[in-house]
């Protein structure tokens, strides 16, 4: 596997209290179809140090990657993007490969995975369960094989994967402390070992971990000859139904994980204690209701299931109402429904007193704290408005002194949207660049400056003043508004393609953009209103006092 010379990752075989975790890791190695590993646990427990022992696992030879996917990824590092500077000035198409096209026939690691997108997670997890993905950027369309293990650790204290992405991993694995004072103190001493001397410590256990890796290429290799019986996915189909899982990926993956695991005890097929052993990494996560007397097999014999919300004397009906809200659904919506028909009611208190109730704001405070979550969602404050003008000021835009009457449209627009809340900004255009000659102010007098000192000349430019829009637009807490004043005269090697291409590439951050049009005389060439087509923005006409 391929791994950084400078990092030392610790033995596989030197971890000590995972052994669950261990299959389950070992299990995707021999069949990356299974899905991946979801580990949930405790902080501190030693999951990252696992996850990355399995750079040990595999020989140099086989050179496989072990991706660690940073928990604030954008989704072009994850799937990939195309270089823009090529594609527009060269029109070559460059691609800049994604983490997960690196990953192919590898592991990804996601840490605090329940911290990651949830959209990035779908793409990881579809990724994962279909081996491959396209990538469609800028009219370009290319396919990556992206076949890997996917692995994920979280802590439940930092938050929960949504049921259905926990749904999508293969297996998954509850980890706890180890309450074993025996275990603790060997952990330790590993600890400490390895630290001291890395090199010894390695070298020492290098054999074990080459024999576990051996024996996972062997078990790939006889994967698809262990037989699986009619009766072991009767039994298969039979769990699942006892454990109440949901769709048939249950039913799948006990029979893929018990078929990689007999293989990797080089068993010729697929048993009932097969399944049993692998049986909890398949429903452990997917199971609807589990039993209160079912043990969690990674739980210590001494430590107690945890206590029920509810009253501990409350009946099981009350309990079974507790955990599936849904099952009485339409019940409670019909009471609420007819209660909500009296708005008011009114009741006599322990004194006799007469109270009135608002029965309307009582169902919404029950509501409110119900199983199903229905909640007020609070009003967003308006955004601050910020105005960029990108102005043409190229050589064709002098004649006529069709430039002055561009800078009474800026200061008109302007003086309009002037609040308290406004800011403005000014990109210019001419002799092929474009350049900042105001930067967010909110003084108007400002723009009138600004406005005086504008420099005119040569060709026009969009794609250098997309750019500098890029830049200006970043800033979440304001509504970004985009005002082109051109006459559409583009550059010689420029095309209305290409400025379509680079304004849905650098003005991403534009909610409004508004295109006033400057082309004057008997024969228009009518790209800025082509080009308001194009990328949907709001046309007018630029009036001279001979038009009025």
């Amino acid at each position: 596997m391929k791994q950084d010379k400078t990092y030392i990752s610790f033995p596989f075989s030197a971890i000590v209290g995972q052994d669950h975790f261990k299959l389950a890791l070992i299990l995707n190695l021999v069949d990356p179809l299974i899905g991946g590993v979801l580990a949930i646990g405790d902080k501190g427990t030693g999951k990252t140090t696992l996850i990355r022992s399995l750079t040990n696992l595999i020989s140099d030879q086989e050179n496989l990657p072990f991706v660690n996917l940073p928990i604030g990824v954008s989704e072009d590092r994850l799937i990939g993007s195309i270089d823009l500077e090529e594609l527009i000035n060269a029109k070559k198409e460059i691609i800049n490969l994604g983490l997960m096209a690196q990953a192919h026939n590898g592991v990804l690691y996601v840490d605090e995975v329940n911290l990651l997108q949830d959209y990035l997670t779908d793409i990881l997890l579809d990724a994962a369960a279909s081996g491959c993905y396209y990538l469609e950027r800028e009219g370009v369309s290319r396919y990556f094989k992206s076949r890997f293990c996917l692995v994920g650790s979280m802590n439940p204290e930092e938050g929960s994967l949504r049921p259905q992405l926990q749904d999508r991993f293969g297996l998954s694995v509850n980890i706890t402390t180890p309450t074993d004072a025996k275990v603790r103190q060997k952990i330790i001493k590993q600890r400490f070992q390895f630290d001291d001397n890395p090199d010894e410590f390695v070298a020492y256990y290098k054999n074990e971990d080459q024999r576990i890796a051996t024996q996972i290429v062997t078990a790939k290799k006889h994967l698809k000859s262990v037989l699986i019986n009619d009766s072991i996915i009767e039994y298969c189909s039979t769990l699942a139904i006892e454990n109440q899982v949901e769709g048939l990926r249950a039913d799948v993956l006990l029979l893929k994980t018990a078929r990689a695991y007999a293989s990797y005890i080089k068993a010729s097929e697929v048993t009932k204690e097969a399944v049993d052993k692998i049986a909890d990494f398949v429903l452990n996560h997917r199971r609807l209701n589990q039993s209160p007397n079912q043990k969690n097999p990674n739980q210590n014999e001494n430590e107690k299931p945890k206590e029920s919300p509810s009253d501990g004397n409350a009946s099981k009906e009350e309990n079974s109402r507790i955990l599936r809200p849904e099952n009485n659904f339409r019940k409670q919506k019909s009471t609420l429904t007819n209660t909500l028909e009296n708005s008011t009611k009114t009741i006599n208190n322990s004194q006799g007193d007469t109270i009135s109730i608002d029965t309307k704001k009582t169902v919404s405070q029950y509501l409110a704290t119900d199983k199903f979550e229905i909640k007020n969602k609070r009003k967003k404050s308006l955004l601050k408005q910020h105005h960029i003008f990108l102005i043409d000021s190229s050589g064709s835009m002098l004649k006529d002194q069709i430039i002055a009457y561009a800078k009474g449209a800026v200061e008109k627009i302007a003086t309009q949207s002037k609040n308290q809340n406004t800011q403005f900004s000014i990109v210019s255009l001419f002799d092929g660049e474009a350049q900042h000659i105001l930067r967010r102010t909110a003084i108007l007098n400002d723009i009138e400056i600004a406005l005086s000192t504008l420099k005119t000349g040569g060709k026009t430019n969009l794609t250098a003043g997309f750019k500098h829009i890029k830049a200006l637009s970043s800033d979440v807490d304001f509504s970004h508004n985009l005002h082109i004043i051109t006459d559409g005269k583009l550059n010689a090697d420029s095309n209305l393609e290409n400025t379509v291409l680079a304004f849905q590439t650098y003005c991403k951050g534009i909610q409004h953009t508004q295109i006033i049009d400057a082309e004057k005389g008997m024969l228009k060439i009518g790209i800025a209103s082509n080009l308001a087509k194009r990328i949907n923005a709001d046309y007018e006409l630029l009036i001279t006092k001979n038009e009025r």
